[in-house]
């Protein structure tokens, strides 16, 4: 039923793709080749059924390719597997050994903080009690395994939305067909090897920086756990949301931008560019220290110098998996739940056909580096329409700053920032980590007050 109802399957074609694939639909529509304007969409067959396109028989060795521009050009993947191929590890490598990784840390976490006989015997074995103003241990294994699973099924729901509904795409049908050895992102079969070790390194770097911060610093998981504290709670906690992520999004749009103007974090940051075309899966495919790197200065420095609530934090966790996982869906369409929350509510909100056209560049690729709304793009000049003049328009995807910056005919180059700069761009992200180390070492380590006493200081 599952199988028939999902058809999910896992392309192992050695001269075509070597990542999953799932189709929640029936198959794919085609256009006629007298109609060849809906070029989002395959050939159909004399039976109006789409076309898939089968490689030729590999020879023992990859066909060479010239450049990039090249790759995507012959072939679409062909159909096997069952559902069970896409039973997956967090990061979707579909690797049995971090999946079983996975499962082991999870119940290590379980023993440790969730269920009282083990947590007695682990816990007071090295003499840790819970900070006073901290939800009670057996919330920190819960979320992050809720966190866990959400990004799993919100992962296949995207890529069966992205391989049933062709129109819908960022990138047109025919953009990505291939032609080498790379998988359907356009990474070589040695990249997906090494992301493998870079998905068990992100996996238990950032679990453990939760750990961390649970453990020793008081109210970085409030004990608040209240859903409803009345109106002028509510008012509260929007307020705090709001510029929560707005420090967020600050921390880590400088970054994003260091890492593609300073050599040396690019050779980090590049790994996750290893991926012309994104697919939801590649969100948190990438070298492990720059996933790490992001959770420290965007949700963990926001959350100690802004500190929300367990249910508002909790919240903001599960729009940002969602944000970020659609951010590289490679579709512009209405079933991305949260960017048309985004849409809706910022004018500068950077869609994915923005961060799209952003994976196709390299270190030359200055311009959308925003999460969530994508303010600091706009305030620091370095926003561009993307793709929007493509298929996001066609779907009404385009946001109304995009449209005004492709109706601008002054000729003028928007939006776009050097390709290389000095280390001056990493200040900013110094500035919001130490200011957060700062509040800890005044008042703590706590996420509460610390502001007086640094004023007193100066």
């Amino acid at each position: 039923m599952l199988e028939n109802v999902f058809n999910l399957r896992k392309c192992t074609d050695t001269a075509s793709l070597f990542c999953k694939q799932i189709n929640i639909f029936s198959p794919s529509p085609c256009f006629k080749q007298t109609d060849p304007e809906d070029s989002n969409m395959p050939p159909c067959d004399p039976n109006n059924q789409p076309v898939l396109m089968k490689s030729p028989e590999p020879t023992g060795e990859a066909p060479k390719v010239k450049d990039d521009k090249e790759v995507y050009r012959f072939t679409l993947p062909v159909e096997s597997g069952t559902a069970k191929d896409h039973f997956s590890s967090l990061y979707f490598s579909g690797s049995l050994p971090l999946t079983v990784l996975e499962v082991l840390m999870f119940a290590l976490l379980f023993a440790a903080f969730g269920y009282e006989p083990t947590r007695t015997k682990i816990m007071g074995s090295i003499g840790w009690t819970k900070p006073i103003n901290s939800a009670s241990p057996e919330y920190l294994p819960m979320i992050l395994f809720g966190l866990s699973v959400f990004r799993r099924f919100y992962n296949s729901y995207l890529e069966a939305c992205f391989f049933s509904l062709p129109n819908e795409r960022t990138q047109s049908w025919d953009e990505h067909k291939l032609k080498s050895r790379k998988d359907l992102c356009g990474r070589e079969r040695d990249q997906l090897a090494r992301l493998e070790r870079h998905d068990a390194g992100s996996m238990l770097s950032t679990t453990l920086l939760e750990v961390f911060m649970y453990m020793f610093v008081d109210g970085f998981y409030m004990g608040e756990t209240k859903l409803w504290t009345g109106w002028n709670g509510l008012g509260e906690r929007l307020a705090r949301l709001v510029v929560n992520h707005l420090v967020m999004s600050f921390g880590m749009y400088w970054m994003h931008r260091a890492s593609h103007n300073i050599p040396f974090l690019w050779r980090i940051h590049g790994v996750h560019h290893w991926a012309k075309h994104p697919l939801s899966r590649n969100t948190y495919e990438d070298h492990w220290f720059d996933n790490f790197s992001n959770a420290v200065v965007g949700q963990t420095a926001a959350q100690i110098l802004v500190p929300l609530d367990l249910p508002t934090m909790v919240f903001s966790r599960f729009f940002r998996i969602g944000e970020s996982l659609e951010k590289h869906s490679g579709l512009s369409s209405k079933v991305n739940v949260f960017h048309s929350v985004t849409f809706a509510i910022f004018p500068y909100a950077q869609m994915p056909h923005h961060h799209d056209w952003h994976h196709e560049g390299s270190t030359n690729c200055n311009f959308t580096f925003s999460s969530i709304g994508g303010v600091w793009d706009w305030l620091f000049n370095t926003r561009q329409a993307g793709r929007a003049g493509k298929s996001a328009i066609k779907q009404g995807q385009a946001t109304s700053v995009d449209l005004q910056m492709i109706n601008d005919t002054s000729g003028k180059k928007k939006g776009m920032a050097g390709s290389r700069g000095g280390w001056e761009k990493i200040l900013p992200v110094a500035s919001v980590v130490g200011l957060a180390a700062v509040k800890l070492a005044l008042n703590g380590p706590t996420v509460f007050g610390g502001w007086d006493a640094l004023l007193e200081y100066f």
